[in-house]
């Protein structure tokens, strides 16, 4: 281990002792990124702090609370909910956010503490593209519902409880197709690429 590794100190702490040899597994074995990484790592660093409060975790519990903690579509409101509720539940949710990691981080350890190679993170991928698109996206649409809702508090404008939902569509001006960006990336690209498989 390297001396300062805040990946291994973490662990050690929260009594994640398995979680460095997960994070070496996925990377190896299921080629995952550095950003999928972090957000394992993070995930199961709130699920260790919600577990030791008592607090029941049913699946997908701490990856949503860290997805309303972290995630840039996520209101003030929200957020602010999501700490109350840790904290009424007696997790410190400071020390927690204290404890999260950036991809930065996992490069650092995986490098460093597990000698493995990251440098072809820097290469551009789908995900890569998903994650930043749809963040612009999600904050799109959180600054959309937050100035509807604050124009239904004048005259001359009426509305109930409003959600906004924008989608992402990509036309392909050489084969002529159109797509919602998540199939598209999910299909891998558009029709120029297409030699009999469906559209």
């Amino acid at each position: 281990m390297a001396d300062g590794c805040k990946v291994e100190r973490v662990c050690e702490r929260r009594g994640l002792a398995t979680l460095p040899e997960r994070l070496v597994e996925r990377r190896i074995e299921a080629d995952a990124s550095l950003r999928a990484l972090e957000r394992v790592f993070n995930r199961a660093v709130l699920a260790s702090a919600m577990r030791a409060a008592g607090m029941e975790l049913v699946d997908g519990a701490a990856a949503n609370v860290h997805r309303l903690l972290t995630a840039d579509d996520v209101s003030h409101a929200a957020r602010t909910e999501a700490r109350d509720r840790l904290a009424r539940a007696g997790v410190d949710v400071d020390a927690v956010t204290a404890d999260f990691v950036t991809y930065g981080t996992i490069r650092t350890h995986l490098r460093e503490c597990e000698g493995i190679e990251t440098g072809r993170e820097a290469t551009v991928d789908a995900e890569t593209v998903r994650d930043t698109v749809f963040k612009l996206v999600g904050r799109s649409e959180a600054v959309t519902e937050r100035e509807l809702s604050r124009l239904a508090t004048t005259e001359g404008f009426e509305a109930g409880e409003l959600s906004v939902s924008l989608t992402a569509r990509v036309a392909c001006e050489t084969c002529g197709e159109e797509y919602g960006l998540r199939r598209l990336l999910d299909r891998g690209g558009c029709g120029c690429g297409d030699t009999g498989r469906e559209s």
